[in-house]
Parts: C-alpha cells; sequence; structure tokens
C-alpha cells in the first residue's frame, strides 16, 4: 500500500482574471502527516484543498487522493472536511445532523459523536436547535461532527473561526488527539502558535505560488542561542564562566553555531547544576511565515 496520501502534480486554477494557483502547483503529502496550509487571505489555500475534494476542477495537473482520482467517489472514503463557513438547516440538533451524516458515510458509531462533543465542551448542545445557538458553539459541533469515528484524512479549513480561547484550546487538543492517531490532516489557519503545536509539516502559498513546503524542524533556522530550564540560572551561569543571561528560571547562552550544542550539552551536563531541559532557540512559525512571505524563499 501507497505510503502518500496526497498527490499534487503541476496543476493550475484561474476564475476569471484571477490566477488562484499558478502553474506546476505540486506537493504530496504521507499518510500520517500533519500539513498546514499558509498565506495570506487570496492566497489560494482554500482553493487548494477544494481542487484536492473533487469540489473544484483543476484547468491543468492531476491529483490523486487516496491513490484514486477524486472523480472516484472511493477516492473520499475515511475523508472529512470542514469548510471555513458551514451552513447548517436552523431546525435540525447537532444529533439529528450525526445522523444524517451516517446514513451517507456509515464510518462511525453514535457514541464516538457523543465522545468528541463531550472532549469539545459541547456535550449539553446536542438535543438544541443548531438555529438557536451561538458562532462558537455551532463551530464546536461541526468539528466534533466532522472528526469523531475513525477518518482517515480530515482537511480542517479555519476550524477555530468564532471559538474563544477555551474553544481554540480544545479544537487543538482535538487536532492533536487525531495526528497522535495516526489520521492524516490538513489545516488551513492564521493561528499561527496554534499551527506549530500540532503540525509537522507546512505549505507556504504567496499569490498562487507554492513558495516553501518543507518540515517545520527544517524550515526553521538556528537563531544564535542555547536556552537552559532550571531551578537554579545563577548557579548555571557561574558554573558556564558566567557567560549568558539570566531570565526568570532560564539562562540563554548564546552559541555561535549549531553544531557546538552536542558539545555545549556536555558542558551543562557536567555543571553539577540542576536542569529540567535545554534547547536551541530556533525561529518559530511565525518567523518562518514573515520570512518567507517578505519573500526569502530559500529555506535551506
Amino acid at each position: 500500500m501507497s505510503n502518500t496520501a496526497i498527490t499534487v502534480e503541476d496543476i493550475s486554477k484561474r476564475f476569471g482574471k484571477t490566477q488562484a494557483l499558478k502553474t506546476n502547483f505540486s506537493i504530496k503529502v504521507s499518510t500520517g502527516d500533519s500539513l498546514a496550509i499558509l498565506g495570506a487571505n487570496g492566497a489560494g489555500k482554500t482553493t487548494l484543498m477544494r481542487i484536492i475534494l473533487g469540489l473544484s476542477i483543476p484547468d491543468e495537473g492531476t491529483i490523486s487522493l487516496n491513490g484514486l482520482h477524486p472523480s472516484n467517489p472511493a477516492s473520499r472514503i475515511g475523508i472529512r472536511y470542514l469548510p471555513e463557513r458551514i451552513s447548517f438547516p436552523k431546525w435540525a440538533t447537532p444529533l439529528e445532523m450525526y445522523r444524517q451524516f451516517e446514513r451517507v458515510r456509515h464510518e462511525g458509531r453514535e457514541m464516538d459523536f457523543l465522545h468528541r462533543a463531550k472532549n469539545l465542551g459541547c456535550e449539553d448542545l446536542l438535543d438544541r436547535k443548531l438555529g438557536k445557538m451561538s458562532k462558537g458553539q455551532r463551530q464546536r459541533i461541526a468539528v466534533a461532527l466532522m472528526t469523531c469515528g475513525t477518518p482517515k484524512t480530515v482537511f480542517l479549513d479555519e476550524p477555530s473561526s468564532g471559538l474563544d480561547p477555551a474553544g481554540r484550546m480544545l479544537v487543538r487538543s482535538t487536532v492533536a488527539e487525531l495526528v497522535d492517531s495516526g489520521v492524516t490532516v490538513i489545516l488551513n489557519s492564521h493561528l499561527l502558535g496554534e499551527v506549530e503545536k500540532v503540525c509537522n509539516r507546512a505549505a507556504f502559498i504567496h499569490n498562487g505560488a507554492l513558495v516553501a513546503h518543507d518540515r517545520l524542524e527544517d524550515l526553521s533556522r538556528f537563531k544564535g542561542n542555547v536556552v537552559i530550564d532550571s531551578a537554579d540560572p545563577v548557579s548555571m551561569k557561574k558554573a558556564l564562566n558566567n557567560l549568558g543571561i539570566v531570565k526568570e528560571k532560564t539562562l540563554v547562552y548564546p552559541l555561535a553555531s549549531q553544531d557546538g550544542f552536542a558539545h555545549f550539552t556536555e558542558l551543562v551536563a557536567q555543571s553539577g547544576v540542576e536542569f529540567t531541559g535545554i534547547k536551541l532557540h530556533k525561529e518559530s512559525l511565525e518567523d518562518i511565515f514573515m520570512r518567507i512571505m517578505e519573500g526569502e524563499t530559500d529555506v535551506s
């Protein structure tokens, strides 16, 4: 069985005078990957999702979903899609919507939906009409409906839209649970801090072109510091020849290159001072996003 969940080869898409995706747009997503699709508004992120799902037809190129063309209904077995804007019948309850979905997809049990709703803090809404809910309440229900059971691949377009901080944390936890269970996740979100916690890869789209695509750890650059977590950072600083800057419970130590990290960890281990963690200070996803969107696409 192929380890590739999604293949996009040399696609392009134009809407009138707008070139939504440019020629030679290609990307592959392995089974179990968690990919963030990132870019400014109008970059082409939602268009890409819709083309992969067969909801929009590319002008050029080929798509493979679960090894099949999106026009083949079998390609969508185990596929879930939560669009950025979703509209439910106002008269329906979440339980009624779940039963309607299962009449088509036959992929889960009602108890799976009840469990997901509980984890998302919306189990008390299951018998309430969707037309009598707030936007945030409907969004939690939508996430529960689209992620419950045993999906193989989940497409989430701004899943935290309209949610308060508590709701965003619960959605992030849900996405992390999917990733940990081996589900392939394609996530479009402007909340880069949330994305960074759950995705292992990122694809950056700028004006319809794919300008960078790699693992987050490979996209991120070393920023010249090592951060040591210690209950006694002052003593740690003395042990390291009084170099570095103490910041609360950490010591930030300058390092000329990433190559010196292994030797430095030996010095810390031999210092005799208790520490709980040591890590290279690398770019955050926000740092990477700003660098790439400003035109520096060389991520080597």
